[in-house]
């Protein structure tokens, strides 16, 4: 009896532990706020809504894909940081002459 319920509690525990992995990694998705982004600005170019419920959405939207980013620890400069250098590449196109 004893080995059955450690086997029950551990496979418990083992499919929690993914619900929650699966829901942390949802919560720093931000494609889905992307997407409404996208769909409110559809919907403001088609007149269905307003200037000012698009700003407000927007407004939401943008703030709440900050939050995420900034939790990731997404890059950013300040005013103090400094650009050293660039590199860049280029590539002749072969067919022209």
């Amino acid at each position: 009896m004893f080995i059955l319920d450690t086997l029950l509690i551990g496979s418990l525990r083992f499919v929690l532990d993914k619900v929650v992995a699966a829901a942390e990694a949802e919560m720093q998705d931000d494609s889905a706020l992307r997407e409404q982004l996208l769909e409110a600005q559809m919907r403001f170019e088609l007149g269905e809504m307003s200037a000012e419920e698009f700003a407000e959405i927007e407004q939401d939207l943008l703030a709440r894909i900050r939050e995420i980013t900034g939790s990731r620890g997404a890059l950013g400069m300040s005013p103090e940081d400094k650009i050293a250098g660039i590199d860049i590449d280029s590539y002749k196109d072969e067919g022209r002459s």
